[in-house]
């Protein structure tokens, strides 16, 4: 095998991967192929301990809030997550560092020789993700780090993550996306979330649902597992503004008084308190005290999580809600943050979501005063013109015009971009889709808005 000799070669191999492998749509791909690969490799992703993170929404900011939490106690940490905005190398990511793109080629091309020895003994290309994934841990078994946070791509029990053997499981909010995988309702959902918790292995969970805590707690007690439900822990909002928040919590355990996170996103301080409660009860397998107040409030101090309630401009919010779920959290902060101001609606989704479900609740829920759809740059998009016909449909009669809401579409984010920007007394949010928040942010990097 020819080896790559540049960083771009090989963006450009794993971004043509497919990504799902060749198999039943259903079920997605096996793990076969890839525990196959991991062998050859000599299983790195077994040999840094792990934890492990499923869940509908809010995976990656806890995966970020845990890393924070434990660098602010002196540890390093690696991270994993998906998809990225602007940059194919955030997903792999030490101490706020990107893997550079030498690491990255280097990985890569591991990688990839371990693959053709597997395809040379019978077996079959791996998946994008799949790919991704091994060459994280094939750098995390380089680094070193004392602990890496594991996001699962889709789902958890057939996802290619689930080889890992983790110190703690973990499991966010969970609501109806990716359903022509995963099922239609709560609970068949929640069943592939559970399983990626393991025998005798902790997992903390925050689905705010009752019916997914039930097949949690269920497969938990199947496996002889301690299930750590967040939701046992009470918190009140001391302070809300538009850019910060001031919350309290207690439990049995502990209790932490006024701490601040810097985003106005009300669902973030469920995701801060998951977090918490992963990272004390991950060191008292340690053998370790709680947390004090004081390393837990400088850590969140530090928290950023690009495309979450981001303000890219003064005016300007994005954030990469995308599912019926994560719309209601953000109609949710957004209508906490700006109740008497005018709001005006960037839009754009991908075909397999229930946008028209997303459109009902943005219309009734943020009652914007103006909206401008757009396409997203990507295979998924969906016709600017049919998500106009839908917000028509809701805002009021058909004309382009509803007591005042203007309706506008075009299939260049940019153009929509700027014709929405330009009103800047008028609050805009850019929201329908992680694609649309990455585009946005490249062309801002680049100058173009």
């Amino acid at each position: 095998m020819t080896e790559f000799n540049n960083y771009e070669q090989a963006e450009k191999y794993i971004l043509d991967i497919p990504f799902f492998a060749k198999s039943d749509e259903r079920q997605k791909s096996g793990n076969e192929n890839l525990a196959a690969l991991l062998d050859e490799l000599g299983d790195p992703h077994k040999r840094i301990k792990s934890i492990h993170i499923a869940g509908t929404n809010g995976k990656g900011s806890v995966a970020n809030f845990i890393k924070v939490i434990l660098e602010e106690k002196g540890l390093r940490v690696g991270i994993f997550t998906s998809p990225h905005l602007t940059d194919i190398r955030e997903r792999i990511v030490i101490l706020d560092e990107l893997i550079t793109k030498e690491d990255f080629l280097a990985c890569f091309n591991k990688v990839r020789a371990a693959e053709e020895i597997v395809i040379g003994g019978g077996g079959n290309h791996i998946s994008f993700f799949e790919f991704m994934f091994a060459m994280a841990a094939v750098y995390y078994e380089i680094k070193k780090p004392d602990y890496v946070i594991y996001e699962t791509g889709l789902g958890g029990r057939l996802d290619a993550t689930n080889l890992l053997s983790p110190e703690i499981a973990v499991i966010t909010s969970i609501g109806l996306d990716h359903m022509r995988y995963l099922g239609d309702t709560i609970e068949s959902i929640a069943y592939e979330k559970a399983g990626i918790i393991k025998k005798g292995v902790p997992v903390v969970f925050n689905t705010k649902s009752d019916e997914a805590d039930a097949v949690i707690s269920k497969t938990a007690k199947s496996l002889d597992a301690e299930a750590i439900n967040v939701a046992k822990t009470n918190y009140i909002i001391n302070d809300l503004s538009d850019k910060t928040i001031d919350f309290s919590l207690s439990n049995s355990y502990y209790k932490y008084e006024h701490l601040n996170i810097r985003t106005s996103a009300l669902y973030q301080v469920d995701n801060a308190i998951t977090a918490i409660v992963v990272a004390n009860r991950l060191l008292s397998l340690r053998k370790e005290a709680p947390l004090s107040e004081e390393l837990i409030a400088g850590a969140l101090r530090r928290f950023y999580w690009a495309g979450r309630m981001e303000y890219i401009y003064p005016n300007v919010c994005v954030d990469g809600a995308h599912n019926e779920a994560a719309i209601e959290r953000f109609i949710e902060s957004v209508n906490a943050s700006y109740k008497d101001r005018d709001k005006y609606l960037l839009f754009a989704v991908a075909e397999d979501k229930n946008y028209r479900q997303m459109i009902r609740l943005l219309s009734e829920g943020l009652n914007p005063a103006r909206v401008y759809i757009t396409s997203i740059f990507a295979k998924r998009a969906t016709d600017p013109k049919e998500i106009a016909e839908i917000f028509r449909e809701y805002l009021g009669n058909g004309a382009d015009i509803y007591d005042g809401v203007g309706i506008e579409s075009s299939d260049m984010i940019r153009t929509a971009f700027e014709e929405a920007k330009k009103h800047e007394d008028k609050m805009l949010f850019c929201v329908g889709s992680l694609y649309l928040v990455g585009d946005i942010k490249r062309m801002k990097a680049e100058a173009l808005i």
